[in-house]
């Protein structure tokens, strides 16, 4: 397992996104609604 996380920024947004599990493994893309954090209850 690995965890990568990241921080994009351009002059107009602010992109967080963070990659974790096996390198090889299907992409999973959930999005979250603002204000919340990394951790699901």
């Amino acid at each position: 397992m690995w965890e990568l996380e990241r921080v994009s920024e351009t002059t107009v947004k602010t992109l967080r996104f963070r990659s974790d599990g096996p390198e090889d493994a299907p992409c999973l893309v959930l999005g979250a609604s603002l204000g919340t954090a990394w951790h699901m209850s």
